[in-house]
């Protein structure tokens, strides 16, 4: 995956459990990379992982955030709740959390409170895209509640965008799994699961990385969101590598280097969004 794929010359300072939330308890925890250069505040970057939402870890974004430090931003992998043991929607929550627990601790982290942005792969990517596209979704959230739990930009590699369309029968044993009931009684659910739902005027711009060859996320769900965006006149920018699977570029040196190319680019269509 990504963690494996951007490995750069780094030595700034890195926070590394610092914990943002406790559901029920549950003490969540963020690893919070800085740039080397912390003479004004930053942008920030919320990074989120994947796994299917049942899976993953923060720390298989490590590369990547020190990939954004050494670009400049305040970078912040986040740990969520995961299924089966939490379901749908605590995984978004969290993530809006993280998101006003940056804004809420601004002054002391040096960033910018005006410049978040989330990116993530894969389910980490479906909720950076909903950062991006809603406000707080609980309105009942104590933690942080004076700040917005929305993003100014995003960006996406290869994560979910519509829910309801594209995926085989073979899947809906996920959705059983993370939204605790089967698929045929969930359809209200998955249309509030899915980013496209919430793409309207003033939602953030996207940069969107997927692969041709990927058969977890089909590739048509990068295709539906950026068409989706253009339609409301958002700006997004979408790169489809040519025989990419569900992987950081893969063995091919070729692909490789065209996913690095494309996270860089990535991140300065970020920076220019966050201004």
């Amino acid at each position: 995956m990504i963690a494996t794929m951007l490995i750069l010359a780094f030595d700034a300072k890195v926070d590394m459990g610092v914990v943002f939330s406790k559901p029920g308890g549950e003490e969540l925890k963020m690893d919070i990379y800085y740039p080397a250069d912390r003479s004004k505040p930053a942008p920030a970057l919320l990074v989120l992982h994947g796994g299917a939402w049942i899976g993953g870890n923060r720390a298989d974004m490590a590369e990547f955030c020190q990939a954004a430090a050494d670009r400049g931003f305040v970078a912040a992998t986040a740990s969520y709740r995961l299924a089966p043991n939490s379901k749908w929607p605590a995984m978004l929550d969290d993530a809006q959390t993280a998101v006003r627990y940056l804004r809420a601790n601004a002054s002391k982290l040096n960033i910018d409170p005006k410049k978040v942005a989330a990116t993530g792969a894969s389910a980490g990517g479906h909720l950076a895209l909903l950062l991006g596209f809603r406000d707080t979704r609980d309105s009942k959230a104590g933690e942080y509640a004076t700040q917005s739990s929305r993003v100014k930009a995003v960006l996406n590699v290869f994560g979910p965008t519509d829910l309801t369309q594209d995926y085989p029968p073979a899947f809906d044993f996920l959705f059983q799994t993370v939204l605790g009931k089967p698929k045929k009684d969930s359809a209200e659910d998955i249309r509030q699961a899915s980013p496209v739902t919430f793409v309207a005027p003033g939602a953030a711009p996207v940069f969107t990385i997927h692969g041709t060859a990927d058969q977890i996320v089909p590739v048509m769900q990068a295709k539906r969101l950026d068409a989706a965006l253009k339609a409301k006149k958002i700006d997004t920018e979408m790169v489809i590598i040519e025989g990419m699977g569900h992987e950081a570029g893969g063995k091919d040196e070729g692909r490789r280097k065209q996913f690095l190319d494309a996270v860089a680019k990535g991140l300065e269509f970020v920076r220019k969004h966050l201004g």
